[in-house]
């Protein structure tokens, strides 16, 4: 099969191919991306329900501890017994001028009350914030809130409220609520868990550690959260994190349906290729049979032919020049007979060239002797449709020459000439020897070939369409078989035109070393 056809197909299989491999691929990743973000867009819904409802429990244990405040007021056996009835309260404390009037060392301690002291000295802490926390307006004071405390076991949450007690005192009222009491309560307001759940939602403290977890699917430690969500003041140190198991995301149908499709797109590529490539293959083998056959049948016709013209030769040279009549018609015999062989050889060199078969054989040889020879040939067929043979010749010299190529070449220049521009009635060969290139020009006067026809005239079977052309035989293998031959021979042939427009001009460059 021809190369170029075959990389042809090879290309015209490869880039659909790679085409859509890669929109295949383009579309699976963007697949994944909006499935990514749409498991994250759901998470982060999730985690946004799950943190108002922390923000809810602090709003309602706010209400809460504003009724403990005002009941109690400043009565330290009310606070007491308030301390003992909540579990959720782990300490109420009295500030007043950032100095800490109770619990005090001034007057007996409950165990409770002194373990709080305790810490607080040990960390040293200053309850001036509490009297100086404003609003984003400085002219609004804040008159309660939360604050949060690294002590002991962690964190630790306060809630403060500003009472007053007469028109110019003013103490501050805390509240150190018991941490896990609080974190207790605070899971109670979470999701119910369902082990069929194929999601897992971790609460995470400051220090990363695992608060409360729920759902069935268990990441390793290696995947990452598909969303993230920091909770709200006072739990702005903590954070929420949502994981989605892979294998629940309903991807697959999709992705499943985009690879079917792909696989089948690129199957019916590979199968259309294979196909084109082997009608081509049987296309080729078959042309190739028929050059074979011509090929064959053409050399069984050049012996009988061979045989034929050399006896009508023989015969021709024992009549006498009174038997005129008889004489001619042997020149007929002899003339067609030299045409069916020129029509043999041409064919036998085209199949040839089809298959790389033309040798290139240069011999010492006159090209003048040639040519000269040749035209001899020619002389009835040219004599018979009223043509005058012009000749200018000047290659008399010795010179490295293929004799098998320069008569095919111009056999086949002169018979078109023949054929296509008798009208003419005048034909012209040049020879010349310029820089060791033999230079053969057969000029005409016939119609002449358009200008922008003057290449395509070479493309093998092509014929120009014209009332001269139009219903004379011809296989249209010539001008093609003489551009080839001109350029084994190393050379080229053109096509040239004259101020007047009228016939054609041929020009050959054979390359040929002066012996």
């Amino acid at each position: 099969m021809n190369r170029k056809l075959t990389i042809v197909l090879i290309i015209m299989a490869i880039i659909p191919i790679g085409l859509l491999s890669w929109m295949g691929f383009a579309g699976i990743q963007s697949e994944k991306e909006r499935s990514k973000q749409q498991i994250q867009y759901l998470g982060n819904q999730q985690l946004e329900i799950i943190r108002d409802r922390m923000e809810k429990v602090f709003i309602e244990l706010e209400d809460e501890l504003d009724k403990v405040i005002n009941n109690t007021g400043i009565d330290i056996d009310n606070i007491r017994t308030v301390q003992r009835n909540h579990n959720f309260i782990k300490q109420i404390f009295i500030v007043d001028d950032d100095n800490l009037v109770y619990p005090s060392f001034e007057i007996p301690l409950s165990e409770r009350e002194e373990t709080f002291l305790n810490r607080i000295k040990e960390t040293n802490i200053s309850f001036y914030f509490l009297q100086t926390s404003e609003t984003e307006n400085p002219e609004e004071i804040i008159q309660q809130g939360w604050h949060t405390l690294f002590m002991g076991d962690g964190l630790n949450f306060i809630y403060w409220n500003k009472q007053k007690i007469s028109e110019r005192e003013v103490i501050i009222e805390g509240i150190e609520l018991n941490r896990s009491a609080l974190l207790s309560r605070i899971i109670n307001s979470l999701p119910v868990t369902n082990e069929e759940d194929s999601i897992r939602i971790s609460l995470f403290d400051v220090s990363g550690n695992i608060l409360y977890q729920w759902g069935a699917y268990s990441p390793t430690k290696e995947i990452v959260a598909d969303s993230t969500l920091p909770l709200s003041y006072p739990l702005s140190s903590w954070h929420l994190e949502y994981f989605l198991n892979p294998n629940a995301v309903n991807t697959s149908k999709s992705m499943l349906f985009m690879t079917v499709s792909l696989i089948t797109i690129l199957l019916v590529i590979v199968a259309s290729s294979i196909y084109l490539y082997r009608e081509s293959t049987r296309e080729m083998r078959e042309a190739a049979q028929k050059v074979s056959f011509v090929n064959q049948v053409s050399h069984e016709l050049k012996t009988p032919l061979t045989n034929i013209r050399m006896y009508a030769e023989l015969l021709e040279a024992k009549f006498t020049k009174e038997e005129r009549k008889t004489k001619k018609h042997l020149n007929i015999i002899i003339s067609e007979t030299g045409r069916l062989g020129r029509l043999i050889n041409n064919v036998l060199s085209f199949a040839k060239d089809q298959k790389n078969g033309v040798t290139f054989n240069p011999v010492p040889a006159v090209p003048d002797e040639i040519i000269t020879r040749l035209l001899d040939s020619f002389t009835y067929f040219l004599k018979s449709k009223g043509i005058k043979l012009h000749t200018k010749l000047k290659t008399s010299k010795t010179v490295m020459l293929d004799t098998d190529i320069l008569e095919q070449i111009l056999s086949n220049l002169i018979s078109n000439v023949e054929k296509y521009a008798a009208d003419g009635k005048w034909i012209k060969v040049e020879s010349s020897l310029m820089d060791e290139t033999f230079i053969l020009t057969v000029s005409d006067r016939g119609s002449g070939i358009p200008e922008n026809l003057k290449e395509k005239i070479f493309e093998p079977f092509f014929r120009v369409s014209n009332k001269l052309t139009d219903g004379v035989s011809g296989t249209g293998i010539g001008l093609s078989l003489v551009r080839t031959l001109a350029e084994i021979h190393g050379g080229n042939v053109v096509l040239l035109f004259d101020d007047s427009n009228k016939g054609a001009i041929f020009q050959v460059r054979l390359r040929s070393p002066i012996r």
